[in-house]
């Protein structure tokens, strides 16, 4: 695992570089750097922001960012999942796939959302119950663990869009390490450990781009959660999620 000897190693700004480390680890670049990766030059990161992001100028660079930060890309999972937790307080414990389904058809009901739209809600759902089991029998979750939220896969990658920033020129350190910042303040709104906010990312990840393959879009954040787990400098060891 590589680290600059410059950059943090503890404190929040730490915190923030290390809640980006799926998409930092995953480069072999620096997880703590605080001015981009080291897999690209600056104007290789404006081609890439531009053909991935559409991010072409300094306000299209703060716009994704802040969008990144205070939005959410999966939100229909967001909201299910957020369902799936309120339904399991009311009652104490956790609920089963027929409690949530029931949970869902009540919520449908009430919003007068058609059988389209419940039956979408339906699929994801399970999707997201596939995904589960899978990261249960990978080591990613343990016995009968969920996910909470998938908030970690923008905050990640928000994270890592605020030292983009930097290495492209389109914002100065002291601006990029107050979103990086913001992204940790928010993960912390939403997450308990390390654990938790690596299973939130790597879903949101997968329910983004691998639609159920488990493909290279899940085993490789998959390899660098149990790296980040095991590694003895690794910052999910030797830096506490919560102060």
């Amino acid at each position: 695992m590589n680290a600059d000897p410059n950059g943090p190693f503890h404190g929040p700004l730490a915190h923030a570089y290390a809640c980006a480390v799926h998409i930092q680890v995953a480069n072999e670049a620096a997880w703590n750097s605080p001015g981009g990766c080291s897999c690209c030059t600056p104007e290789q990161k404006r081609e890439g922001l531009r053909e991935d992001w559409g991010i072409e100028s300094p306000d299209d660079w703060m716009q994704q960012a802040e969008a990144l930060i205070g939005g959410d890309s999966n939100a229909p999972a967001a909201t299910l999942l957020e369902l799936r937790m309120v339904a399991s307080q009311s009652i104490g414990r956790p609920i089963d796939a027929g409690l949530w389904r029931d949970a869902i058809a009540r919520v449908c009901e009430k919003g007068g959302m058609d059988d389209a739209v419940y039956q979408r809600l339906i699929d994801l759902a399970g999707t997201i119950l596939d995904y589960e089991k899978r990261f249960t029998a990978d080591g990613l979750l343990p016995p009968g663990g969920i996910v909470t939220a998938t908030k970690a896969w923008d905050l990640g990658r928000g994270a890592n869009m605020a030292r983009w920033g930097v290495q492209c020129g389109y914002t100065d350190m002291q601006t990029s390490q107050w979103f990086a910042m913001r992204a940790s303040e928010q993960a912390l709104r939403y997450y308990t450990t390390w654990w938790d906010f690596s299973a939130g990312y790597i879903l949101g990840r997968c329910l983004h781009f691998d639609q159920g393959a488990f493909s290279h879009w899940y085993t490789t954040p998959l390899e660098v959660h149990h790296l980040m787990m095991t590694h003895p400098h690794s910052p999910w060891l030797n830096l506490p999620f919560r102060g």
